[in-house]
């Protein structure tokens, strides 16, 4: 029954006013750039710990044996830093070109959100990584990067960012892995077609081919990176799915039971400060309060057709006729999408084109 008398005052939740949904919209933007702050810190905390350990290494040290580099001894002319760089660049542009424009526009905003968070914590996790324990570069005649003034520290974040300076010890997990592996998987998770995937899986592979050949990093580097991105996307992926069931059920994303009477993610604490982190970040307590709303006309949030159809907790039974609540495809299509293209995002952007230069018709 407690389920029951939740659904019914979910049901009750309506947003149908413009204004509403206007605040809705400023509240995921204003989100969007707490999270480009904070990814901006992440690079700046990266690039300051590539600075130091750069400083540990001498040119001329000899590199590590590595099994690929052996096999391609010469590293091919047009596989320089441009051709690695752009390879990517074309991968997150596409990534960015589906994901942003072919799901609903709160879900686009969410999926930006989700990739600057993720990077920004990638970054801050291998800064440590790098500093630590300072590899031989892969190129023994790469010159090293000084640590110097603040100014000039800074203008060196910027020859880091735009890819116009060779990092030496830039190694241990590589970044260019773990983010082609998260762009991979965000693919693999929020991509329903099958031959798509498949594509983007090999032009993954392509990816960590080239980076290992142009002796960007050591083999196991990109085998770093790719388990390391690749545990970062599902460990932040579980605790959205543990933050949203939590407000679905009780709306609050704190644990009912703490201690050892819940849960190993109950009895972590660390966890539930992600989780408070992640809520606020994604804004995933109004998305949920917005997936309980039965406006079927706003469908730049949900995917649904009819928009917002079902409630986020729907009646089942199982095999002995024992009535019981499950989640429902609304629940998971309001904060995960449901894999398919949707034109929302365009019409809308299409839609305040028209209205910013007055060429709505009017009544």
């Amino acid at each position: 029954h407690y389920f029951e008398g939740q659904e019914n005052i979910k049901k009750s939740v309506e947003i149908k006013n413009c204004p509403y949904k206007k605040k809705m919209l400023k509240i995921f933007l204003r989100r969007l750039f707490y999270a480009t702050i904070i990814g901006i810190i992440g690079i700046c905390i990266q690039c300051y710990f590539i600075i130091l350990s750069d400083t540990y290494y001498k040119t001329g040290d000899e590199p590590l044996k590595d099994r690929l580099h052996e096999i391609f001894k010469e590293i091919p002319a047009f596989m320089n830093t441009p051709f690695v760089n752009g390879s990517i660049m074309f991968f997150l542009a596409i990534t960015l070109l589906r994901f942003g424009l072919f799901c609903p526009f709160l879900l686009s905003i969410t999926i930006l959100i989700r990739i600057i968070l993720m990077l920004s914590f990638i970054y801050c996790i291998r800064s440590f990584f790098i500093y630590v324990t300072t590899l031989p570069c892969p190129i023994p005649t790469c010159q090293p990067l000084k640590h110097k003034t603040l100014v000039e520290n800074l203008y060196t974040f910027y020859l880091i960012i735009t890819a116009k300076v060779y990092e030496c010890t830039d190694l241990v997990i590589s970044g260019h892995t773990a983010f082609t592996t998260l762009l991979t998987f965000f693919w693999f998770f929020y991509e329903r077609n099958i031959y798509v995937k498949t594509t983007i899986f090999l032009y993954s592979i392509y990816i960590y081919i080239i980076i290992i050949i142009s002796r960007f990093h050591y083999t196991v580097d990109v085998l770093m990176g790719y388990v390391f991105g690749g545990s970062v996307f599902l460990f932040y992926h579980y605790l959205v799915d543990v933050a949203a069931r939590r407000y679905a059920l009780n709306t609050s994303v704190f644990p009912q039971t703490y201690g050892f009477s819940g849960s190993f993610t109950d009895r972590f604490q660390l966890f539930q400060y992600f989780i408070r982190a992640i809520t606020y970040l994604e804004a995933l307590d109004h998305r949920m309060n917005f997936a309980l709303s039965y406006d079927k006309e706003w469908n730049c949030f949900c995917s649904c057709v009819p928009v917002n159809k079902n409630s986020l907790l729907i009646k089942k039974k199982n095999v002995r006729n024992e009535e019981y609540y499950d989640f429902s495809d609304h629940f998971y299509h309001s904060y995960a999408g449901n894999g398919t293209y949707n034109l929302s995002t365009i019409r809308n952007i299409i839609k305040e084109f028209k209205r910013f230069f007055g060429m709505n018709k009017k009544n």
